[in-house]
Order: structure tokens, then C-alpha cells, then sequence
């Protein structure tokens, strides 16, 4: 636990150094005013909420960005360069210093760090218009997902009080077996393949498989075999440090059996409530293993992706994460050889509506990240995230999420919250700052990132066009019907 935690630190830190220029540009914004509407408006969301840390542990980050930016800059663009400049040259053309210099403006003027130049493709073209249409995982993580959660609501990040929820409101979704937190339950193991993961948890860590090789006994991780009484010994103690669910391992529907290494392929589809309050699917890639992996199929574990074309249902070409370019891009399975890029996927119309479907189960959320399995018998959903990485989808598209449907949903979205408390505005007080303070009453726990900002949002009247913008030294709040 104690490594988990210095990572999530670690983690925090890089989206503070990367969201520094981003925060920067984003004062003048706010001194300057902007539509609630635009997209303008995230950046000015996401700088009120970096420049307004409160408590130590978010003080001493924002200092430790703000010292240690030039060392990590230079580091992190030193690293990835030699990672990835020699595969970049062969494809591209383009050697090690382009690359470098690349970084450092596309770093200053959008905060794209190393890892993100490569993930984003930006080392073919390194043009800055492009870089920006991103949104960044600073920004998504730290402060627009964040906004547009509830405080309490459907439980989404629990995976035991999710599966419930699910069954509670008709929605297919795999089953939980067990649910430990350190004692002993009063059954056995079933006698059948099973998969372990943390009941919070991410990104496929300290997820384990248990294939059935004899009545009651299981193969595990690193060909480890033990009884049923053995394995459920050692699960009961991985719970005391943090909860486990217990759940049937699945078996993929048949198209699948050739584009993976063993790991169940999952379709991420990702809903986002539209201006009527309904679910609209906005972007889907299908993820599948290479090489060793036969557990996860999640790309931060090394896993292969493909988009997912939303209208028919057809893959495109296949990548991994992209911050390693050795790999590059792929038609098909790199161990199989089996053709990935133009697979239609079985039962799509069934997939995209079983999203939909559950959103409506869990409509307190703006954004939905849905994990959902492909049968044999249809699509079943496995878990939720309520704050999805969005770098994974955009490593696929050549515009990103900022100039698609989701950015402008965001705005929207963000906008309607600060909206609702409009009429208790104070004089001269700001749709961004109100928006900040819904936050506060929805997540206390964020209060010490958002306090101080009074006066510091842009001024948005209702409905006010956008060359009509009121700058904050506005002591008058206006209405333009």
C-alpha cells in the first residue's frame, strides 16, 4: 500500500508540472472573461482550480511543480526521446533534436509532456493547433471529472456495490462470487475458472486469474497451483490490506479467440449525458493482450487497442499505448497474426444500448467509462469508471476530445452546474466560481483545492452571446434574455 501511495503522489505531481503552462495561460483568461459555453471555458475551470491549493500536502505539490518543472521537463524529454527517437526516425524522418525541440514548445504552449508527444502522435507533425484539441489527463483527473461528480450517489467505483446496483436495475453485469475484507466467508470456491481484482482499484492492478486444471484446484499467477481451500487461505489475506472481489473468469465470443493472448477482450465505451439529461455513446476502442499477458487487457499493462467506429461496429488499426514507438501500428495481432483492423464486432447495436441502459441506472454521472465484455450469448458490462482516462481514446484520433461532442457536452455541462445556483450569486460573483462552489457542497473533501477563488472565475451572464462577454472588474451581473 505504502508503494501505491508514493505512485499516486508521484502521479499528482506530473499533472502538476504538466498542467503548469495550461494554468498559466489560463489567468489571463480568467482576468480576461470568457463564454461559459466555450471551450476556453475549461482551461479557466481547470486554473482556478490549480492555482487555489489549500492544506500541506497540495501546497507542498503545487511548490514542488513549480520548482522541479525544468528537471522533470528536461529529464522525462531526454528519456522518451531515447525510447522512441530511433523507431520515430525510421518512420517519420524525424531524428532525436526535432524531436526534443517538439516537446519543449508543444510542453510551453500546451503542456504535453514526453509521454503524451508520443501517445498523441504529435512526433509526426508536432503541430501545436493539433496538441491542443487534446484533453489531458491533468485536466480530466484533477478538475473537469471531478466537477461533474457527484458526493454521494450510485456507487460506481465499488466493484462489489456496483455488480448489486446492476442486478437491482435489470442491467447484465458479472456476477460477484465473493467479496472479502479480511475473514473467512462461509463458503468454498466454486469449482470453475475465477478472476480476483481489488474492489477499488484501477488499470488492471492486483488483478489476478485462476483457471480451474482439477476439481477444486487452480493455476494461478506464475503457474502457482493450490486447492480450493489453499487459494481462498491466501485471498482472505491479500483482503486485509485491501478488499477483493471474487468473480467467474469469462470467456470471450468467438471472433475474439485469435486477437488475444489470453485475456478477455473488453470494448471501453465511453456515455456522456447530452442536453436532454440522456446518455449519448461518444467514443469506444476495443482492448485486447499481447506477449505474456494473459490477465488484463488494459494498455497501461501493455495491452493493444483498437478504435471502434461507432456507427458500424469496425476496428480500426491497432496500437499500444504509443510511449513506447516500437510497436507503432498494426492491422493485425502481433503474436496471431489474425486480422484486427476492419473486425466488425459481434452484437454492437446490443453493446452500445447496454451502455446507454446503464447510464440511465447511474445518471448522477455525467461521464461514464464502460467496461464491457462480447459473449457468446451478448455484451455484459464488467465495471464503470467515473473518471475514464481519456489519453487512451485520443491515442487514436488525429483531432481530439476538446473539438469532439465530449468537449462541448463538458462546457455545457459545467456551465448548467454553475447555473443552477445562478439566482444566489452575489453581486459581481462568477458562473465559474459558482460552479467551484457546487463542488464544495458535492465534495467536501475538494474544498481545500477550491477555496480562495473568490473573484477569480470569468463572468458569465445566462445566455449572453459570446462577443458580448462581461470582463469580472464588472461589478454588475447582467442578463441578456
Amino acid at each position: 500500500m505504502g508503494r501505491i501511495r508514493i505512485a499516486e503522489r508521484g502521479e499528482r505531481l506530473v499533472y502538476r508540472i504538466a498542467g503548469l503552462p495550461v494554468a498559466l495561460s489560463g489567468l489571463w483568461l480568467l482576468s480576461q472573461g470568457t463564454d461559459g459555453a466555450d471551450l476556453q471555458s475549461l482551461d479557466a475551470a481547470f486554473a482556478s482550480r490549480y492555482w487555489r491549493p489549500e492544506g500541506i500536502g497540495e501546497v507542498l505539490e503545487l511548490a514542488a511543480a513549480v520548482v522541479a518543472w525544468p528537471v522533470a521537463l528536461v529529464a522525462g524529454s531526454l528519456w522518451y526521446t531515447a525510447r522512441n527517437s530511433a523507431a520515430v526516425r525510421r518512420r517519420v524522418g524525424k531524428g532525436a533534436a526535432r524531436q526534443i525541440a517538439d516537446q519543449l514548445r508543444l510542453y510551453f504552449s500546451t503542456g504535453v509532456l514526453a509521454p503524451w508527444y508520443y501517445i498523441f502522435s504529435l512526433d509526426e507533425d508536432g503541430e501545436a493547433e493539433r496538441a491542443r484539441s487534446f484533453l489531458q489527463r491533468f485536466q480530466t483527473k484533477t478538475c473537469l471529472f471531478v466537477l461533474l461528480e457527484p458526493k454521494k450517489g450510485s456507487p460506481l467505483n465499488d466493484k462489489a456495490r456496483f455488480a448489486q446496483h446492476c442486478v437491482d436495475h435489470g442491467i447484465r453485469t458479472v456476477d460477484v462470487i465473493m467479496h472479502l475484507e479480511g475473514s473467512i466467508p462461509g463458503a468454498a470456491l466454486p469449482d470453475r475458472d475465477l478472476f480476483v481484482k481489488w474492489s477499488r482499484g484501477r488499470g488492471g492492478r492486483g488483478a489476478e486469474r485462476w483457471d480451474r486444471v482439477a476439481p477444486f484446484v487452480y493455476s494461478g499467477p506464475g503457474g502457482r497451483i493450490l486447492s480450493g481451500d489453499e487459494l481462498l487461505k491466501r485471498l482472505v489475506r491479500r483482503s486485509r490490506d485491501r478488499a477483493l472481489v471474487v468473480q467467474p473468469r469469462l470467456h470471450p465470443h468467438p471472433v475474439f479467440a485469435e486477437i488475444t493472448a489470453g485475456a478477455l477482450p473488453t470494448a471501453r465505451v465511453v456515455t456522456c449525458l447530452n442536453e436532454a439529461g440522456e446518455p449519448e455513446v461518444i467514443v469506444s476502442i476495443l482492448r485486447t493482450s499481447i506477449g505474456a499477458n494473459r490477465t488484463v487487457d488494459n494498455m497501461h499493462a501493455g495491452g493493444i487497442a483498437a478504435a471502434v467506429d461507432i456507427e458500424s461496429g469496425r476496428l480500426s488499426r491497432a496500437s499500444d499505448l504509443g510511449t513506447n514507438s516500437r510497436l507503432g501500428w498494426l492491422s493485425a495481432h502481433p503474436d496471431t497474426g489474425a486480422p484486427i483492423e476492419g473486425l466488425v464486432l459481434p452484437y454492437w447495436e446490443e453493446t452500445k444500448r447496454l451502455a446507454m441502459n446503464a447510464h440511465r441506472v447511474f445518471r448522477d454521472r455525467v461521464v461514464i467509462g464502460w467496461d464491457v465484455a462480447i459473449l457468446d450469448d451478448g455484451p455484459i458490462i464488467i465495471e464503470g469508471n467515473g473518471n475514464p482516462d481519456m489519453d487512451i481514446m485520443q491515442r487514436f484520433m488525429r483531432v481530439g476530445l476538446r473539438r469532439h461532442r465530449l468537449g462541448e457536452l463538458i462546457a455545457f455541462h459545467l456551465k448548467r452546474l454553475a447555473e443552477r445556483r445562478e439566482d444566489a450569486f452575489p453581486p459581481g460573483e462568477t458562473v465559474l466560481t459558482c460552479a467551484l462552489d457546487e463542488a464544495d457542497r458535492r465534495h467536501p473533501h475538494q474544498r481545500q483545492a477550491n477555496a480562495g477563488r473568490a473573484g477569480f472565475g470569468a463572468q458569465f451572464p445566462a445566455q449572453q452571446p459570446r462577443q458580448q462577454r462581461i470582463r469580472r472588474s464588472n461589478p454588475q451581473r447582467k442578463r441578456v434574455s
